[in-house]
């Protein structure tokens, strides 16, 4: 491949926009994660929204960052960026693909916490409803046709006088 060095600047600029996006994504992640260990899940959704819409823009980002390698005659992945920053990185440049990808592991791993403390409520859940089905079965139900609880030895309602 021939070799075009009029985008070392392209390059570096596209390096600092990645990064602030994955500031973006880090701090949603965060959110989620917070949210989760609240127990709060109606932020949830609109986390997820956001988040999708956030990884979106890395990806279009890493491909611009690819093409942009491949338009400097190095291959599209982290060993043609370590060949660019070789021969056209400045320290600031360096410094900021060091922290792409330190904030590339820290999103994997809070995903991975996230996988986690999904999995933890989705557990807690199928328990409840286990219990409640196995009761349900057990006393004859716990609601009434009005969708009242009921005492299953009285049949009345609980909130019954």
């Amino acid at each position: 491949m021939s070799q075009n060095n009029s985008s070392p600047l392209e390059l570096s600029t596209n390096l600092a926009i990645e990064k602030a996006a994955w500031r973006t994504l880090l701090t949603l992640l965060e959110d989620e994660e917070r949210a989760l260990v609240d127990g709060d899940a109606d932020r949830l959704a609109p986390l997820n929204t956001s988040k999708l819409s956030q990884l979106n823009a890395i990806g279009e980002l890493a491909r611009a960052r690819h093409a942009a390698l491949q338009a400097t005659g190095c291959t599209p992945d982290h060993a043609g960026m370590a060949d660019w920053l070789a021969r056209n990185g400045q320290s600031e440049h360096q410094l900021c693909w060091q922290q792409l990808c330190e904030m590339e592991q820290r999103a994997q791993a809070l995903n991975a916490r996230i996988g986690i403390l999904i999995d933890l409520r989705l557990t807690a859940t199928r328990q409840a409803l286990n219990v409640l089905i196995q009761s349900a079965t057990q006393q004859g139900g716990l609601y009434d046709q009005a969708g009242q609880a009921v005492n299953a030895g009285h049949r009345k309602p609980l909130a019954a006088v």
